[in-house]
């Protein structure tokens, strides 16, 4: 009988369980994402639980933290895009001291974090003993501290880590260097909505910084919270300890704490704990800068001035610049297309060497699936059915100086979670970012909040393969929601498709709705953005939106066809038969939206679906681009270039709205079934 990990638990389980039936830990064998398999306990927290486990694909150890539903006050929807935050932003940061994230995903609903296995134990474990840490040290655990928190700070959309204390900062095996860990609660202060809930803290008590407590975390909040940390190295005790141990009023002096500590440090240390931010150093560089200083003044303690280096130096996401461009399984060709941008989301996800019977990633060199033991030379779906994708995003021709408020998505991947064999899919969407009244903030925010939101929901439903028996990893059911394909196969029968897809399509756009209308009431702003999104699968087409972004079907011989419906008042009056078809495209009121992302939640989101064949053309445009072009127009266009690459037609759609008079940005997403 497996017996669970969790030391406060202990429980026996059944034979064949992955989850112990008490506390819902993995058990021992556990498999996750069809790789990782669990080895062991390394911590549990309000976060989740960090188990080691061995991966089975790169034959390594790793550090595997998965999401933890302990609590009976979690609420799974806001642990999921925590979860996801923290995995996204750890991914980006490359740094001597931050522990390297490997890979994230989503196993049905389980959502896990691989990341390097760090052996050498904890700060937290050093100051067990409520003793001071040699200064020497202690000085060289704040420098690295500092280049930790500082490359946190340094990412584009402002990270506040807002849990820097002692347990999250590990000792590396190889050098003794401190490492920082736990992203759970990182925060873009930027354009990120706030995710708190009730049973989880928002950082740790006697480390959070008084801003922070009050729910207004900021770069200076990490920057107290090392100050908490440096008290604690040099001294031996946190300050509240301090207070009670002393029996004084005032936090006590370091140096009168260790009186082998030069008096010039207790300034530089009670400075970073100043109760308002802007009295603290204005960098984790800086106040470790200073704790040197105050260090060198003493001869006991030698300083040699850190010697920065391009190794030491932050990593972040590649730009559109740097990357080459996207490689489309599909053709096994580049494919022509813009690449990634500050308005364009693309991915492919395909295992390496699929397996065409299960969907399960192989080695290269691998001749039988190691999850089925089908052959694997088979030709792969991805490269007879898959589609061709051009796109484009243009602030049109008014706009050319502002920021572009449209966002796009392209993914293209293998579904290996719905009935078998695994078939390839498409997945596009458009948002487009409004602008409202009041106390607003810029579109393009509320359109990527929108795009990262499908991003992050969909494509883990779609691509990751089901546990073998679709039971590995069955959590409970409040766990595993109504929404899981291998809860509804062992309910009888194998799921449907149509019926699943419609549900996931509906769920991620009700998600982006939440996302931003959560995001404006945390912080008081009025952001808002339509969204269509498409997904071809076996050739079928299913379509989600809200708003006035539009998703039409051309068929040669058949000609064009609208599927979406506008949610504005023009479109309703046109409906009414108040107004003609041709005072939509002048009327003010095609700019009035009743219905859009960030207004209310629940939304009101409408779903289509129709069957598509082999040379049909999908165009997904936002509003900048039926303004311009009316539907005779658009097919017109669509029919001369329907032979054409879809990158070639999807830049003479753009180009011709920009001509026509490019009054909103432009963006135009055209798809080529195979």
């Amino acid at each position: 009988m497996p017996r669970c990990l969790n030391p406060r638990c202990g429980a026996n389980n059944p034979v064949g369980r992955a989850v112990c039936g008490n506390c819902e830990c993995l058990l021992p064998g556990a498999v996750v994402a069809g790789r990782y398999r669990v080895e062991s306990l390394l911590g549990l927290g309000g976060m989740g639980a960090v188990y080691q486990a061995d991966d089975t694909f790169e034959m390594q150890k790793v550090a595997l933290k998965v999401i933890s539903t302990l609590s009976n006050n979690v609420d799974v929807q806001t642990a999921q895009e925590r979860f996801r935050r923290e995995a996204r932003y750890a991914h980006q940061l490359k740094h001597k001291n931050i522990v390297p994230v490997l890979n994230f995903g989503q196993d049905g609903m389980l959502l896990y974090l691989a990341m390097a296995l760090v052996t050498g134990g904890t700060l937290k474990a050093l100051l067990k003993g409520e003793r001071p840490l040699p200064a020497e040290q202690a000085r060289l655990y704040l420098n690295d501290i500092a280049e930790a928190i500082d490359a946190v700070h340094a990412h584009p959309r402002q990270i506040v880590h807002r849990d820097i204390k002692p347990s999250n900062l590990l000792i590396h095996q190889d050098d003794g260097r401190l490492v920082l860990a736990d992203f759970g609660i990182a925060r873009a202060m930027q354009k990120e909505s706030a995710l708190t809930q009730r049973g989880w803290a928002v950082g740790t008590e006697h480390y959070i910084a008084p801003e922070q407590e009050a729910g207004n975390a900021e770069p200076a909040s990490d920057i107290y919270s090392m100050g908490v940390v440096a008290y604690q190295m040099f001294t031996g005790l946190l300050p509240f300890q301090a207070v009670v141990r002393y029996r004084v009023s005032e936090i006590p002096l370091p140096s009168k704490i260790n009186p082998a500590l030069p008096a010039a440090l207790d300034p530089v240390i009670m400075r970073a704990m100043e109760t308002e931010p802007a009295k603290r150093y204005p960098s984790a560089r800086a106040f470790a800068d200073a704790v040197n200083d105050a260090l060198n003044t003493n001869p006991a303690f030698p300083v040699v001035p850190p010697t920065p280096s391009l190794s030491d130096m932050p990593t972040l996401p590649i730009t559109s610049a740097d990357l080459p461009p996207l490689v489309l399984a599909a053709q096994a060709v580049q494919a022509q297309a813009p690449l990634n941008n500050a308005s364009i989301m693309v991915r492919l996800i395909v295992p390496e060497n699929p397996c065409s019977a299960c969907g399960q990633e192989n080695r290269s060199n691998s001749r039988f699936c190691r999850r089925c033991g089908h052959p694997l030379n088979d030709t792969a779906p991805l490269v007879t059915e898959g589609c061709q994708v051009g796109y484009v995003s243009d602030p049109g021709r008014l706009h050319v100086s502002e920021v572009n408020e449209d966002m796009l998505l392209v993914v293209q991947g293998l579904c290996a979670n719905l009935a078998p064999p695994p078939r390839p899919y498409g997945l596009f969407a458009v948002a487009d970012g409004l602008r409202r009244s009041g106390k607003t903030a810029s579109g393009h925010e509320a359109s990527r909040l929108a795009i990262e939101t499908v991003a992050d929901v969909l494509p883990p439903q779609l691509s990751t393969p089901l546990p073998p028996g679709s039971s590995q990893l069955s959590f409970k059911q409040g766990l595993a929601g109504g929404n899981s394909p291998a809860r509804s196969a062992a309910a009888g029968g194998p799921p449907q498709d149509a019926l699943l897809l419609e549900q996931w399509l509906r769920e991620c756009v009700r998600r982006a709705n939440q996302v931003i209308y959560h995001c404006n009431t945390d912080y008081d702003i009025e952001m808002a953005s339509t969204l269509a999104v498409a997904l071809v699968y076996k050739y079928h087409l299913y379509v989600a939106n809200v708003g006035d972004c539009r998703v039409y079907h051309y068929r040669a011989g058949q000609g064009l066809q609208l599927i979406t419906k506008d949610h504005t008042l023009a479109a309703n009056l046109v409906e009414a038969q108040l107004f003609t078809p041709d005072e939509l495209y002048k009327s003010a009121k095609r700019n009035q939206h009743y219905r859009y992302l960030g207004q209310s939640t629940p939304v009101q989101v409408d779903f289509f679906q129709q069957e598509v064949k082999a040379g049909d053309l999908i165009l997904l445009c936002s509003d900048g681009l039926w303004h311009m072009l009316r539907d005779e127009r658009l097919q017109e266009l669509l029919a001369q270039g329907q032979r054409d690459d879809p990158q070639k037609l999807a830049r003479t759609l753009v180009d011709a709205a920009n001509v026509a008079g490019g009054e909103g940005n432009v963006s135009a997403i055209v798809v080529k079934i195979q």
